[in-house]
């Protein structure tokens, strides 16, 4: 990337600074904690002294108060502050909590923050300032802040203290011509998953052909040891990145990065991150005892039913891979003074898992047997159907049917199935009519 010299009206002006002098009163407590963002602090041997108070921040401040940027340039601009203490500030920039350290925001990248590395440029630990030059791209248009600042001495004692309004110095950014990325996630049917979307500029709309991009799998996303570019967008700016390993929750991201500035990690200029949504299949969508005659349900908590929950006729299926959540009750009602029990379960797919069941399932018992046979479709909405399942009772010598139904609404898969009691059957006619019901209840867990 090039750095480009910044547009002001009066070029004489750009030198003045902001300079903030933060007032370690009874604001500023000598066990300070540090942000959350900062991580844990590092364990630091106990050192015996007579100075117990923290460091004093006397300013903060941009070399410069205003920067014009445009596409996919950077300015470097100096940040700097001013830190005094008796016993010496300690000089620690790589820790995990850095000492001194400065926090702008709010940027591109991991929590919309960026830690530069501060290295002391002049003066002595007890009476030094300590700066960092940052690349601006364009990326930061609007203003961007000093938010934080924190210190320890040699003797033990921290400072970390947020900054705001008047206190909280600020670098105004005008930036055109801006890059910008779009981003998806899904998961992919063999497990893990992609990343996937488009780099363009936000004014023209052309893409980044042929653009480097870094990526990352969860905790790599931080960016803490430097973006590294490992992709490369095609003519029309899309690019993709497959995370087989990843698992279900793990997060993943995208970063366009520019060149970085002496010390410091790349800029970046745009960043997205997503991991899975969480699935869950809420009580309401289950059928309730309204359904049932008044008879309650009660939670299945265990692998009873495994086989109908859902059917899986000569699988298991490839589809299953992209199951996330279920629920399952149960239910013991009177048919004609005679019990019957209902099962119901509603699974939550992720992209198109539910759409892969039902075709799965269909072409399944049109070709396997093993007892099972289609009896019906579209009974509970146009992606449904009717299953019987007869099985042979050996010490009864008789055979048994129990029906279910299997749909889908949304990304989810609905089944309703009337197992009879012991060797009676289930009832086709019950689980028609409770489908609906099931099918309505389970739209729940699309928004509807």
């Amino acid at each position: 990337m090039r750095s480009v010299a910044p547009q002001t009206r009066d070029r004489a002006a750009t030198a003045a600074h902001l300079t903030v002098a933060v007032a370690l009163s009874g604001a500023l407590l000598a066990t300070g904690m540090p942000p959350a963002w900062a991580g844990a602090t590092a364990a630091r041997p106990a050192l015996v002294s007579t100075d117990k108070s923290p460091p004093q921040v006397r300013d903060v401040k941009f070399s410069r108060a205003f920067v014009a940027v445009r596409g996919l340039a950077v300015v470097p601009v100096r940040v700097s502050m001013r830190v005094t203490d008796p016993s010496g500030v300690r000089d620690d920039p790589h820790e995990m909590n850095p000492s001194p350290q400065l926090v702008l925001g709010p940027v591109p990248g991991h929590q919309s923050k960026l830690r530069p590395v501060l290295t002391r440029t002049s003066g002595t630990a007890t009476d030094g300032i300590w700066s960092a030059t940052v690349n601006v791209p364009s990326t930061w248009n609007g203003t961007v802040r000093i938010v934080s600042v924190g210190a320890m001495d040699k003797a033990g004692n921290e400072l970390s203290t947020a900054l705001s309004g008047a206190r909280s110095p600020k670098l105004r950014v005008r930036g055109t011509h801006r890059p910008a990325l779009t981003f998806q996630y899904s998961m992919l049917a063999g497990g893990g998953f992609r990343i996937h979307g488009r780099a363009s500029f936000t004014d023209t709309g052309r893409p980044l052909s042929r653009q480097r991009l870094a990526t990352a799998l969860d905790s790599g996303c931080d960016f803490d040891g430097g973006a590294k570019n490992n992709i490369v967008t095609d003519a029309r700016g899309n690019y993709e990145k497959r995370f087989r390993a990843g698992g279900p929750g793990d997060a993943g991201c995208v970063a366009l990065i520019g060149g970085a500035a002496h010390n410091q990690r790349p800029a970046i200029l745009a960043y997205r991150i997503a991991s899975a949504p969480a699935y869950s299949v809420p009580a309401a969508a289950m059928l309730q005892a309204a359904d049932l005659n008044g008879t309650a349900t009660t939670p299945v908590t265990d692998n009873s039913w495994v086989a109908l929950r859902p059917p899986q006729p000569c699988g298991p299926y490839a589809s299953a891979k992209l199951r996330r959540a279920d629920r399952a009750v149960q239910a013991m009602i009177g048919v004609n003074d005679r019990p019957t029990v209902i099962v119901n379960d509603v699974a939550i797919y992720a992209s198109d898992g539910a759409q892969r069941y039902l075709r799965d399932v269909r072409r399944a018992v049109a070709t396997c047997g093993h007892g099972w046979s289609i009896r019906a479709s579209g009974v509970a909405g146009d992606e449904s159907v009717l299953l019987r399942h007869r099985e042979y009772i050996d010490y009864a010598q008789t055979n048994k049917d129990t029906y279910i139904v299997v749909a889908r609404t949304g990304r989810a898969v609905v089944v309703v199935a009337d197992t009879g009691w012991e060797t009676a059957d289930g009832h086709e006619a019950l689980v028609r009519s409770l489908s609906v019901a099931a099918v309505r209840r389970a739209a729940v867990v699309n928004g509807r």
